[in-house]
């Protein structure tokens, strides 16, 4: 089978991909006072960002305990200082 064809036609292969700043290596972060106000269910929740959303002010998470990946808006989380 035609890797190119499992893809589908919305998909874009990595040469293709718009000029976007750098991943951000493995950063811990957790909720920001507006995003547990706007996510309740994830407020004090903590995680690992792995990559960015489908949107430029969005970024893929990783929660602690989680199965899948949550996309969230850059507003929603704050980085953890680690010493």
């Amino acid at each position: 089978m035609n890797p190119e064809k499992t893809l589908g036609p919305g998909s874009r292969s990595e040469n293709e991909l718009p000029d976007q700043p750098p991943l951000p290596g493995r950063i811990r972060i957790r909720m920001s006072a507006l995003g547990a106000i706007r996510c309740p269910n994830l407020a004090g929740r903590e995680g690992v960002i792995i990559g960015i959303g489908h949107y430029r002010s969005t970024f893929r998470i990783m929660f602690d305990g989680f199965k899948s990946a949550t996309s969230l808006h850059s507003t929603y989380i704050e980085t953890i200082d680690e010493e």
